[in-house]
């Protein structure tokens, strides 16, 4: 298993997770859209021209009841720790079809700690779904009082929250956040359970690569890390410039970390392999042959017609390989969508 090898087997997991996190993404957004015509439905039951405080008040009430009931759905649509088992059991799988040797996978009680309420920026998903909530009921709130003040109808009310003739209403921003949530903890439970594979095989493993998805949409910081590398107790390796981050760094981050082999694991399996990896053009390091930079792109681009046809769909995959659309079509959610089961039975 060359380096090359191993990224593209991550890579191909990485896409089916992006698949898994638009599906949930959808399923979310259809939550709260759910929850955008209770509230509109909310707004219409009663009359706000003249309404009094009280009046006002009791119906900002309900919503918040509606809201919280909204979000209690949503909360609990992404199973972290679900996906962490099956993203460590794959690449336990991956690891095991290169090199013969007895895997370890991380225990259920370590991915438990790492991805039943996974850490975004800091703070609990737990905790972010809260402050969600909480944020689409104070601007409901603002957006109900301002246009009682200024003497609306009850339309115009309606479309200050859900959005009127082209204007977005205030759930557009809300349904975008939810989103980004949903994406940021499908990324970090599978990046979590990854690491914590690669760690839980130490005599194979030498330490963990950054890979960014290189396209017109990845920020400098994460081209910047692209390629950046630590050993698996999170110390610099050689021409690393930046202490230890595991992705997600920022919402909708699509980083991966990949794991670097050792190369005494891979020669104790296969005898000469550095002469034949140097052969298909890897680079040295200190740490053996490495690849050089590949692109989402490049990688797809190495795979078979019928992989490319089931990530992105029979008249994409075409577009694709006409040059048409790149991989960055696919990650901002427009291939196929996977379910968690789908995920579990590699479709």
């Amino acid at each position: 298993m060359s380096e090359i090898e191993l990224t593209d087997a991550i890579l191909r997991n990485s896409l089916q997770i992006l698949r898994l996190s638009a599906g949930e993404q959808a399923v979310v957004e259809q939550i709260l859209r759910e929850l955008e015509r209770d509230l509109k439905a909310l707004l219409e039951s009663r009359s706000l021209s003249g309404a009094s405080k009280r009046a006002v008040e009791q119906l900002i009430a309900d919503a918040g009841r509606a809201i919280d009931g909204g979000y209690a759905k949503a909360g609990v649509q992404v199973d972290t720790h679900a996906l962490a088992l099956i993203v460590a059991e794959q690449t336990a799988d991956l690891i095991g079809e290169a090199i013969p040797a007895d895997i370890a996978r991380p225990t259920d009680a370590i991915l438990a700690s790492l991805t039943r309420d996974v850490l975004i920026e800091g703070s609990p998903a737990s905790a972010w779904w809260a402050r969600q909530s909480e944020d689409t009921a104070f601007r409901f709130a603002g957006q109900v009082r301002q246009g009682v003040v200024n003497g609306e109808t009850n339309e115009q009310i309606v479309g200050r929250i859900v959005g009127r003739g082209g204007e977005p209403g205030i759930m557009d921003l809300i349904r975008r956040n939810a989103r980004a949530l949903v994406h940021s903890s499908v990324m970090s439970a599978a990046n979590a359970a990854r690491l914590a594979s690669f760690r839980a095989n130490p005599e194979m493993f030498a330490g963990v690569r950054w890979l960014a998805t290189l396209d017109g949409i990845t920020c400098k910081r994460c081209a910047a890390l692209d390629g950046q590398s630590w050993d698996l107790d999170g110390k610099k390796l050689k021409g690393t410039r930046v202490a230890f981050l595991a992705p997600p760094i920022h919402w909708n981050d699509r980083c991966v970390l990949s794991g670097i082999p050792k190369m005494s694991a891979l020669e104790e399996s296969f005898p000469g392999i550095s002469e034949k990896l140097d052969a298909i053009g890897a680079r040295d390091s200190s740490l053996g042959p490495l690849p050089a930079k590949t692109t989402f792109d490049d990688f797809l681009k190495r795979q078979t017609p019928a992989f490319v046809e089931a990530t992105l769909g029979k008249r994409r995959a075409e577009l694709f390989t006409a040059g048409k659309i790149t991989v960055r079509d696919l990650v901002s959610g427009t291939g196929r969508e996977l379910t968690l089961d789908e995920l579990r039975e590699g479709t």
